[in-house]
């Protein structure tokens, strides 16, 4: 059998750019809403990228069809 995906790809944006210290933050906490909403329509989220410190960070999820 051969599963189709679909895709999905969303852009976070923060007010402080990437942090260089771990820890809760407001973002996190947005981000972790963001997620778990999305996860609960199907959405795998797969990878997390910002390719610089002023960038959003892009969440990519898939799910299949």
């Amino acid at each position: 059998m051969d599963t189709r995906w679909e895709y999905k790809v969303l852009s976070l944006k923060s007010e402080h750019g990437i942090k260089a210290a771990f820890g809760a933050s407001a973002d996190d906490k947005e981000a972790t809403e963001i997620i778990n909403r999305e996860g609960s329509q199907g959405w795998e989220l797969v990878s997390a990228v910002s390719t610089y410190a002023t960038q959003p960070l892009r969440l990519f999820f898939k799910r299949p069809r």
